[in-house]
């Protein structure tokens, strides 16, 4: 079935069936809070069973409290889902095992993640990990549709596109899997035609099931992040980028993504305006990690790279991501990944 872009905006826009049975819900409860009880006991129970409606004033227990991969994907061959957010949805708290991207497609949302509220706006996109408390409401003409990915899909596609940027992609791995109270990334995209010409494209695809469609998804969102990044990278808020004064964290990490060969803890501290003990408090707060583990964990995966795409020696890796010795450098990377340098490009190649 093949879609145009003018289908899917109609698509998008119109109210279904269970939209207008959550509307009409929702300001009947608005307009006439003093029968609202009895209007909803007079509500078609089968019905209501038949299409999964969400009715609190029914509800005696959570309703979704936690998904299950298998709980949505069953037995689908793919590892993305797209699904339209109904609006005048009552809200609920939940959470699951797979990762869901909320993309606010036009208007507003709002959103509640483990206890903090955030309001998302046009071309907002917000990355939710799994295990995560949270919940989203709109209540008006406002569109948001939501693309949920397997969590070792995420892993593979996502993250895959973040290899040549060791700093980012430590970033993004604390934010999305430490267990750090209301875990979130949201890229601030402005309403960037760039990216909702993408986000229609991938949505269109998904809906048009044609051949090698899971394929033509899982390149396309590898794309998506590309340009998320390329495009908005400095325009991400999460947990680490609201208390870090002159630079975010993501600025730092950049920094010493750029800069791991000779930077120290009191020259980057500097270079940002921060004194040293602040700055190393800063560093552990908002990654978990040292100064150190930080600039050790880029060299080693630099030096990765190296052993798995070039021909250089360890002698000359040593020299190209700034060890001192080839002896530090091997000891630490056996300490690391329990095999040595050498033993790691062997095993790359097979």
């Amino acid at each position: 079935m093949e879609l145009t872009r003018e289908d899917f905006r109609n698509y998008i826009k119109k109210y279904c069936d269970d939209e207008i049975f959550y509307r009409d819900l929702y300001f009947q409860e608005k307009n006439h809070p003093e029968t609202f009880h009895e209007y909803c006991l007079n509500l078609d129970r089968q019905f209501i069973s038949a299409h999964r409606f969400f009715v609190p004033e029914l509800q005696k227990e959570a309703w979704y409290p936690y998904m299950e991969e298998k709980d949505l994907f069953g037995d689908l061959s793919g590892n993305i889902m797209f699904s339209k957010h109904y609006r005048y949805t009552p809200i609920f708290d939940h959470e699951h095992e797979f990762f869901e991207i909320i993309c606010v497609y036009d208007g507003t949302a709002h959103t509640t993640i483990q206890g903090m509220s955030h309001e998302l706006h046009t071309g907002d996109i917000c990355i939710i990990p799994p295990h995560t408390m949270h919940s989203i409401g709109i209540f008006d003409d406002s569109l948001a549709f939501n693309i949920l990915v397997r969590g070792s899909t995420f892993q593979s596609t996502f993250f895959q596109s973040l290899t040549a940027d060791s700093a980012l992609a430590h970033f993004f791995a604390h934010v999305l899997y430490r267990k750090t109270e209301g875990n979130y990334l949201i890229f601030h995209t402005f309403d960037d035609i760039r990216i909702r010409d993408m986000l229609e494209n991938l949505y269109i695809e998904y809906l048009g099931h044609e051949k090698y469609s899971y394929t033509f998804l899982n390149s396309m969102l590898i794309i998506f992040w590309a340009m998320l990044l390329r495009y908005h990278e400095n325009d991400i808020e999460s947990i680490l980028t609201r208390d870090t004064g002159s630079g975010s964290m993501t600025e730092i990490l950049n920094y010493l993504n750029r800069h791991y060969q000779n930077a120290t803890l009191g020259s980057t501290a500097e270079h940002f305006g921060y004194s040293t003990s602040h700055f190393s408090t800063l560093i552990k707060e908002g990654t978990g990690q040292t100064f150190l583990q930080i600039i050790r964990d880029i060299k080693l995966n630099q030096a990765c790279r190296a052993l798995r795409e070039t021909k250089l020696s360890n002698h000359a890796i040593c020299e190209l991501v700034g060890y001192e010795s080839p002896e530090h450098f091997m000891r630490t990377f056996k300490k690391a990944y329990g095999i040595t340098p050498g033993e790691y490009r062997k095993k790359h190649k097979i």
